[in-house]
This record gives structure tokens, sequence and C-alpha cells, in this order.
């Protein structure tokens, strides 16, 4: 799972201070860097980057072409 991590400095009452926004968990890193691609082309962020929680999501393990199923039958359970 991968979102997209926007910093920036913002103006409340007076005050200038960051700003970090954690966007949604998205469950393709490729969804996230184009969402990444288009927030920094806006110009209203001062750093875009795509942060990971190093889970796969269920789209990236079908890819494995390993059901879940061959796995437990290896592990001989």
């Amino acid at each position: 799972m991968h979102r997209v991590v926007t910093k920036a400095m913002v103006t409340q009452n007076g005050i200038r201070k960051r700003q970090i926004d954690l966007g949604p968990w998205q469950p393709s890193e490729q969804h996230a860097r184009q969402w990444a691609q288009y927030l920094e082309s806006t110009g209203r962020y001062d750093s875009v980057s795509v942060q990971s929680n190093g889970q796969e999501s269920p789209m990236d393990a079908q890819a494995m072409d390993t059901p879940d199923e061959d796995m437990f039958l290896e592990l001989g359970n």
C-alpha cells in the first residue's frame, strides 16, 4: 500500500507553519505515483513524495502467480 505525502508552508492567523498532509492509502504504487505527479505539477507544495507501509496490496499478491493455497501446502501445513 502506498500514499502521497505533501508538505507546504501555510499562513494561519498571521503565523507561518509547515503543513503535512498524509493522503489515503492506495492499493497500487503506480496509482499513488500518478497522484504525486499531478499534485507536484500544481506547484502548491514544497515537497511531494510517495510513502509505503511495506505491505503488499491484494493485487500485488496476485501478480506473484503464487496463490495463497499453494504457499500453504508448500509449508507442509
